[in-house]
């Protein structure tokens, strides 16, 4: 009897002081969406959908590519064809066919699900110092699809970017 006062008493003082956990420590809070980007991720599918529905994929079978989210707001992301000629350049400085990269800062907007992409530098030197927003949908833990804003294409006009990402092991 005298075990049992003592615990319920040593239980009483720890709740008159809160010294237990809040419910949602207790349960496991959920994670923001930064939180969840944090890591490198390989590119599994991508596609560009025209104004008018139709979905067309420019980068041809086997497009690999890979984004990289670090916890202090920097990333690199790049796209690179399969489909390019090995035999078109000797230098590695002045690569051939389908490529894209950049790199720089990141903000996450948690109300929106919106990533901005703040490009310090580009493949594409018009995107050199500009900011890009994409529409983050998380699909998983592992996975997560991004919808980017328009992009002009000479050949089609404006498209709409849909990627979907798979989170390296």
């Amino acid at each position: 009897m005298k075990l049992f006062t003592t615990l319920t008493i040593t239980t009483l003082a720890f709740l008159c002081l809160g010294i237990v956990l809040p419910a949602s420590d207790a349960v496991g809070q959920q994670k923001t969406l930064k939180e969840l980007i944090v890591g490198t991720w390989l590119l599994d599918s991508v596609y560009d959908q025209a104004q008018d529905g139709r979905k067309n994929e420019p980068w041809g079978p086997n497009v690999k590519g890979i984004v990289m989210f670090d916890g202090n707001g920097r990333f690199s992301f790049q796209i690179i064809s399969a489909d390019r000629s090995k035999s078109a350049s000797n230098n590695p400085r002045s690569p051939v066919g389908q490529a894209v990269g950049y790199f720089g800062t990141y903000t996450v907007d948690e109300a929106a699900k919106t990533v901005t992409y703040h490009i310090e530098r580009a493949t594409f030197p018009q995107w050199d110092g500009i900011d890009r927003t994409a529409n983050i949908a998380i699909a998983t833990e592992n996975e997560f699809n991004q919808t980017s804003a328009p992009v002009q294409d000479p050949s089609l006009g404006t498209v709409i970017p849909h990627l979907k990402f798979k989170r390296a092991m």
